[in-house]
């Protein structure tokens, strides 16, 4: 667990019945899942971890009826059932979980109710889940987001980072922003025609991309003077931000492209991202990690943009073996799935072909559209996506189901 973690809701559990109930439940389930050995099997809640759920709705009902539970114990209480959920792979009652929290966050901000001095830890923590569930369902490319926008986070000044943790925080705000802007604009990339990217579209990539370009400054100054001082976990995370932000930076710049081949003339940028997650990868094998429930937008992202995105065939298949090593799960990421999902993209799109470069998968040829459905209970995923037919705006959908 983040320190975040540890230093609120553990605390918090010795005072609050419903927040100690709640602990006892997803711990209880996540050494379950740890025991279980495998990242891809749903942990099924026995009767301790069922009882202390069930007595921590009960204690948060009678708190609310008798409004006595501050707003801060019941985002922590969220934050619990959330991890319940996702281990036991309900995903839609996840994201109800997660809605509930952040519009109690966006009445606070709209109140602009002064917060004590850990709220805003918790609206961080929400933040960055709420980037980190929304990157999955924008990869998965689900028209109908079930999670709510939170509201804009209040703008950081990014010219300038005294910690990594300024750092992360910042490129989170920089992803928000750019999931909002991707949403708005992902009719220009499911349009059956090619259209051209209004001005207002055009501007707002180009502010968004200046952003990031002030972030790797400030990002790339703090380097230089916290390299010799950096624990190990913090060597990590920080390959782990430049790794993230290099990703958006290929996002950001594809984001009103309608054709795939734009992402060809990123064939360097995904090769030299390998070698850094290489390291990150050895580095959770090391660490024995299967499951991190933590609120950071995990490297499965990038893998996975690399091993779908890039039609270089070596490099994409070094993603996608690096997928399937790295065997952990995130929240909603799981590894070995999306290593799945990517190896039959693959198969897609080079079919029998002899494929040697990047040149060789036609536009005609390339998976559009990708929509990705993970039935985690039932272990299997659908995916639906268009390829152009016998003429270019001939476009036809195809769907799919696989089981593992």
């Amino acid at each position: 667990m983040d320190w975040e973690w540890s230093r609120m809701v553990l605390a918090g559990s010795i005072a609050e019945p419903s927040l100690r109930h709640a602990v006892l439940a997803f711990a209880s389930l996540h050494e379950k899942f740890f025991k279980a050995g495998s990242t891809v099997q749903i942990v099924e809640p026995d009767g301790f971890v069922l009882q202390n759920y069930n007595r921590a709705i009960g204690e948060l009902s009678i708190n609310l009826k008798a409004a006595s539970q501050s707003a801060d114990l019941i985002l922590m209480v969220c934050l619990m059932f959330i991890g319940n959920e996702l281990l036991q792979g309900n995903n839609s009652s996840a994201y109800v979980h997660l809605n509930c929290g952040l519009k109690i966050i966006r009445s606070r901000i709209a109140r602009a109710k002064p917060c004590s001095p850990g709220v805003v830890t918790i609206e961080q923590i929400f933040q960055r889940l709420h980037t980190h569930t929304v990157s999955f369902l924008e990869v998965a490319n689900i028209s109908n987001n079930p999670v709510v926008q939170l509201c804009d986070p209040v703008s950081e000044d990014l010219r300038e980072f005294r910690k990594l943790r300024e750092a992360g925080e910042g490129l989170h705000i920089i992803m928000s922003r750019m999931y909002k802007f991707l949403q708005q604009h992902a009719y220009l990339k499911t349009s059956p025609t090619p259209l051209s990217a209004p001005q207002v579209a055009i501007i707002d990539r180009d502010n968004q991309e200046d952003l990031l370009h002030q972030w790797f400054t400030a990002y790339t100054a703090l380097l230089k003077r916290e390299n010799r001082n950096l624990k190990p976990g913090e060597l990590y995370y920080s390959i782990q931000l430049h790794v993230l932000a290099r990703a958006v930076s290929v996002m950001l710049a594809t984001s009103l492209d309608y054709e795939e081949t734009t992402y060809d003339r990123f064939e360097s940028v995904f090769s030299d991202l390998l070698k850094p997650i290489s390291a990150l990868v050895e580095a959770e094998i090391k660490a024995g990690l299967r499951l991190n429930f933590s609120a950071q937008v995990p490297i499965d992202q990038p893998l996975y943009m690399i091993a779908t995105k890039c039609r270089q065939p070596s490099i994409r298949r070094n993603a996608v073996a690096l997928l399937e090593k790295v065997k952990t799960r995130h929240g909603l990421w799981d590894a070995l799935v999306m290593a799945k999902v990517a190896r039959r993209l693959i198969e897609i799109e080079e079919g029998q072909a002899y494929v040697e470069s990047s040149a060789d998968i036609l536009e005609s040829k390339r998976a559009h559209c990708v929509n990705l459905t993970v039935e985690r209970r039932e272990q299997r995923f659908q995916i639906r996506y268009r390829r152009c037919g016998a003429h270019d705006h001939d476009w036809v959908w195809e769907e799919e189901e696989h089981s593992w």
